[in-house]
């Protein structure tokens, strides 16, 4: 039963690892695009810490939560990455629409086949 347990565990993290690989991809073309200095494993960091401040924020601040996240988030793309303000949120943007891109030719894809 243990056994069954471990390699649940093990499926799970090895799954969560890879989706978070891969949500981190949209970003890292993003910053690549605007000129900032980054590496996949620097991004991936920037999107766990933005995850768990965030969760923070959401957490314990009821009042303009998402605004105060929204900035907090900006301010650690422009620190993390040497944008400025400007970029970071083109950033921001670019990467959603890097994300809506890739949805798209995957959903298609899938359909394809």
């Amino acid at each position: 039963m243990f056994q069954l347990f471990t390699l649940s565990l093990i499926k799970t993290i090895i799954v969560f690892v890879i989706a978070f690989i891969i949500a981190s991809l949209p970003l890292y073309l993003a910053v690549k695009f605007l000129g900032g200095r980054t590496s996949i494993l620097k991004v991936i960091g920037v999107h766990f810490i933005v995850a768990i401040v965030v969760a923070f924020i959401q957490f314990f601040i009821n009042i303009f939560a998402g605004l105060i996240a929204f900035i907090i988030m900006l301010w650690i793309y422009k620190e993390m990455f040497r944008l400025g303000w400007l970029r970071a949120f083109l950033a921001w943007i670019l990467s959603i629409i890097i994300a809506v891109i890739l949805v798209i030719i995957l959903i298609s894809f899938v359909f394809i086949i």
